[in-house]
C-alpha cells in the first residue's frame, strides 16, 4: 500500500476521528516503528508498525460510511424480513458487512446512514448528542395555528413530552418524487430527538395523521441530490461532523463558519465584519436579512401581525447578502431581494420601527433559517445575530458570544448617536431589549454551549478578532490562504 497521513490512516482504521487522531499525534501518543510520530507524518499500514498508546494498529477493515435515500417499503435492517427488502440491498457489490445506523419505519422515506463502524454509529445516534432531524411531511389539510403552537410547546406522548422545534408550510425538496394523484399539504418540520415514530405520533395527537414522511436532513447532513434508492460515500469531514468531532455546515464542502451571538450593542457587527476581513470570509449580518423581509412586506402590504403570510413571503422573496463589488464603497455587505439592491432602503427609520414586529413570528424565523444557512454554504462565512450559534448554525466551526455590561453598551450607543446627554435613556432601552430578547418564545438570546465568550467592554476590536483567530488555529490560516 502507498503511505498515507497518519491521521487519515487512524481514522480509516476506526481508531479515532481524523480530528481526534490529530490530537493523539500532537500529544505524542502515536509511534511508528518505535519512533514518536509527528503531525503530518505518513506510514504504510501494511509495512510499518504503528502504535497508539502502545497498542498495535494493524491494517484494519476499511470503515464504510454511506448516506442513502430510503424509499418506501424498505426495512431499516441488515437483512430482508417478512417479504420486505432491506435497505442494504440498495448498496450492491460490497464485501463489507453493512447495517443501517438508526431507523425509519417501513412506510417512511428519506435520508439514512449505512455503515460497518459500530462505535461511530452509536455516537451519531446517541440521544445525548441530540442530532437535529428535519422532515418533509404530507398531511390531508393544513394544521391551524393552534395545532402548530401546541406541537411547538410540547405534547404528552406515552413515552414523555415531545415537541417540534419548528414547523412551516413548504414544498418538498426536489429529491422527493411526488405523483399527480397525491393530495394534501406539505410541511417542513424539525425535531431534536429521534424517538420511534415521533413525528407521526405528534401529528396524530393533534388530529392530522401523516400521509407521507420523508427525512430530508440529519444533523449537518442533507439529502443533497440523492434520489430515492441512491447512495453515496460520506467524506471524512462529514463523518467527523456527524459524530460531533468536526463541526460542519451540512454541505459537501464543509466551509468554515463562525457564529457570533450577543445582546444588542455588544459589537457583533463591528467585530464580525473585522473578523471576516481578517479571514477573507463573507460577512452576514442576519439582522439585515430581516430588514429586507420587512421592506418586502411593507411594499406588498403584508400585515406585520400575519405570521403565516410573512413566512410565505420570506420563502419566495430570494433574500440574500453578498460581498460588496467594485463601486459599492463604504459597505460591509450588499443586501438583495432577488436581483434588486436594497442595502440603503433597509436602514431607514420606517424599517427600524417595523422590523421587530416582523421578526418575532415563528413562521418567519423558520423560513429565514433556510436563507441564512444557504448563505453559509456559499463559502467561508462570519455570521452575526441573536441565535446564530444556537439555532441557525448549530454545527458552526466556532461559536462566539460577545458580551458587555449594560452601562458600556449604553455609553457606546450614546457615542454612536452623538448624544451623550441621552445615556440614561439608552441604558433603559438596552435593559428592556435584553429582557425582551432573552424572554422571547421564538429564538431567545442564549449563549451556545461551548462558545468562546469575549467581553467587548474590556477588549478592543483588534484584540477580540485576534482572540477568535487564535481559537480557530490552523483553520483560520487555511481560509486566509484560499482567499488570496
Amino acid at each position: 500500500m502507498a503511505p498515507e497521513r497518519l491521521q487519515k490512516m487512524l481514522a480509516r482504521a476506526g481508531v479515532a476521528s481524523r480530528r481526534r487522531a490529530e490530537s493523539l499525534l500532537t500529544a505524542g501518543r502515536v509511534r511508528v516503528n518505535g519512533r514518536t510520530a509527528q503531525l503530518g507524518d505518513s506510514a504504510d499500514p501494511s509495512v510499518d508498525r504503528v502504535e497508539v498508546d502502545g497498542r498495535l494498529i494493524g491494517e484494519a477493515e476499511s470503515r464504510v460510511h454511506l448516506a442513502l435515500h430510503k424509499p418506501r417499503g424498505y426495512l431499516s435492517s441488515a437483512a430482508s424480513e417478512r417479504g420486505h427488502p432491506s435497505v442494504i440491498e440498495l448498496v450492491p457489490h460490497r464485501s463489507e458487512r453493512l447495517w443501517p445506523a438508526g431507523r425509519l419505519d417501513l412506510d417512511s422515506e428519506g435520508l439514512m446512514l449505512v455503515t460497518n463502524d459500530g462505535p461511530w454509529a452509536q455516537r451519531v445516534m446517541h440521544p445525548r448528542y441530540a442530532l437535529e432531524r428535519e422532515y418533509a411531511v404530507l398531511v390531508a389539510r393544513a394544521p391551524d395555528q393552534g395545532a402548530l403552537a401546541a406541537l411547538r410547546r410540547g405534547i404528552a406522548l406515552e413515552d414523555g413530552v415531545a415537541r417540534l422545534l419548528a414547523a412551516r408550510r413548504a414544498r418538498p425538496p426536489a429529491e422527493i418524487e411526488c405523483t399527480p394523484e397525491e393530495r394534501g399539504v406539505w410541511l417542513r418540520v424539525r425535531i431534536g430527538e429521534g424517538r420511534k415514530r415521533e413525528v407521526r405520533r405528534l401529528f396524530g395527537a393533534v388530529g392530522h395523521p401523516v400521509r407521507r414522511l420523508v427525512r430530508v436532513r440529519l444533523g449537518p447532513l442533507a439529502l443533497d441530490g440523492l434520489r430515492p434508492g441512491a447512495w453515496r460515500a460520506l467524506s471524512l469531514e462529514e463523518v467527523d461532523a456527524l459524530a460531533g468531532d468536526r463541526p460542519a455546515l451540512g454541505g459537501r464542502d464543509g466551509h468554515l463558519a463562525v457564529a457570533v451571538d450577543g445582546p444588542s450593542g455588544s459589537g457583533k457587527s463591528t467585530v464580525g465584519s473585522a473578523l471576516a476581513v481578517r479571514l477573507g470570509a463573507a460577512f452576514v449580518d442576519t439582522g439585515l436579512m430581516y430588514r429586507a423581509l420587512t421592506l418586502a412586506a411593507i411594499e406588498r402590504g403584508v400585515d406585520p401581525e400575519d405570521g403565516p403570510a410573512l413566512g410565505r413571503l420570506a420563502s419566495r422573496s430570494a433574500i440574500r447578502v453578498r460581498r460588496p463589488r467594485a463601486g459599492e464603497v463604504g459597505r460591509l455587505e450588499t443586501v438583495l431581494i432577488g436581483r434588486r439592491d436594497v442595502t440603503d432602503q433597509v436602514r431607514t427609520p420606517g424599517i427600524d420601527r417595523a422590523v421587530s414586529a416582523v421578526s418575532r413570528h415563528a413562521e418567519v424565523r423558520d423560513a429565514m433559517l433556510d436563507l441564512q444557512r444557504a448563505e453559509a454554504r456559499r463559502g467561508p462565512t462570519v455570521m452575526v445575530g441573536r441565535d446564530i450559534g444556537t439555532v441557525v448554525l448549530p454545527d458552526a466551526t466556532l461559536k462566539v458570544y460577545l458580551s458587555a455590561s449594560t452601562g458600556v453598551r449604553a455609553a457606546r450607543r450614546a457615542g454612536e448617536m452623538g448624544r451623550p446627554d441621552r445615556a440614561d435613556e439608552y441604558l433603559r432601552e438596552i435593559k428592556q431589549r435584553d429582557a425582551a430578547d432573552s424572554g422571547r418564545e421564538v429564538a431567545p438570546l442564549r449563549k451556545a454551549r461551548g462558545a468562546l465568550v469575549i467581553d467587548t467592554g474590556r477588549l478592543d476590536v483588534e484584540a477580540c478578532v485576534s482572540a477568535i483567530v487564535q481559537r480557530l488555529g490552523s483553520r483560520a490560516s487555511t481560509v486566509r490562504r484560499a482567499a488570496r
